[in-house]
């Protein structure tokens, strides 16, 4: 076997992550914007941003089963010293009648219903005993 020497050219030289992207930048240039059927745009990406009049639910609502409680109430609260807080109803999804979190209190709430005055957020049902 020879022990050739071997001669270091710009392409054997190890490239930084800045250098590398810095070279895909300069070299790659954005598509056309096209429009499509939106079934068809599934994997696209947008070329501006879609905004809409106003939000949907018009309400804040839950996004999991659990117990809508005030963040004062819960706060500090763990497995070892958990917060006892009286149970005053349940709030479904489509509820007319809300029933209202005071201090102290929670309420049961399905995933979609609205969150009851007094609440600030949701404790899931499986963090609960």
């Amino acid at each position: 076997m020879s022990s050739a020497g071997h001669h270091t050219t710009e392409s054997d030289r190890l490239w930084s992550v800045d250098e590398h992207l810095e070279d895909v930048l300069t070299t790659i240039r954005p598509l056309e914007p096209i429009e499509l059927h939106l079934l068809d745009a599934q994997g696209c990406v947008l070329v501006e941003d879609v905004t809409v009049p106003l939000s949907l639910p018009p309400f804040d609502n839950s996004s999991m089963d659990g117990y809508a409680v005030r963040v004062a109430d819960v706060s500090g609260a763990s497995e070892e010293f958990p917060a006892a807080l009286e149970v005053v109803g349940d709030v479904a999804a489509g509820a007319a009648d809300p029933v209202h979190v005071g201090p102290g209190q929670a309420a049961r709430i399905m995933t979609g219903a609205p969150l009851p005055p007094g609440a600030e957020t949701v404790v899931p049902v499986e963090w609960t005993d």
